[in-house]
């Protein structure tokens, strides 16, 4: 199962970049033990940037983006992104398998899995849609932190 890992750095803001203190973490295939690739070490600097740049996005042009958007036009986007899965489904598993140990037709079902769950949101989007008969806006995300370290 030859299959290169690619090597990602963080995408943030729109732009891959490395991240800030540029240090990577090695990926090891459990099955051999091998060093079959490596990822960006993020800092909680880096996750910060990604936060702000993900709240930023969330509400730009006043919402009208993605915020306030219908659950039609959300659906599009969690259709495309379950299709993409599909048409990567094999590539992905191996990726998968590789990265975890764990069988071929298993990481095959899960990317399928996977691939459901967005559809089905796609599916509930639409439905909330046509059941309120108004686009729902998204309120400003919550975030909890937990005291515990």
């Amino acid at each position: 199962m030859a299959v290169p890992v690619p090597s990602r750095q963080l995408f943030i803001a729109g732009e891959w970049r490395e991240a800030l203190l540029e240090k990577r973490i090695p990926i090891i295939n459990p099955a051999t033990e091998e060093i079959v690739g490596d990822i960006a070490a993020a800092t909680a600097e880096d996750v910060d940037m990604a936060v702000d740049a993900a709240r930023t996005a969330f509400f730009s042009n006043e919402g009208k983006d993605w915020s306030s958007a219908s659950g039609a036009y959300r659906a599009k986007f969690l259709r495309a992104i379950s299709d993409m899965i599909l048409e990567r489904k094999s590539l992905l598993a191996k990726l998968e398998t590789i990265d975890t140990g764990k069988p071929l037709d298993e990481a095959i079902s899960d990317m399928e899995s996977c691939a459901s769950c967005f559809k089905y949101y796609a599916e509930l989007a639409e439905a909330l849609d046509l059941k309120q008969k108004i686009t729902v806006p998204i309120q400003q995300p919550a975030v909890i932190q937990d005291p515990c370290p």
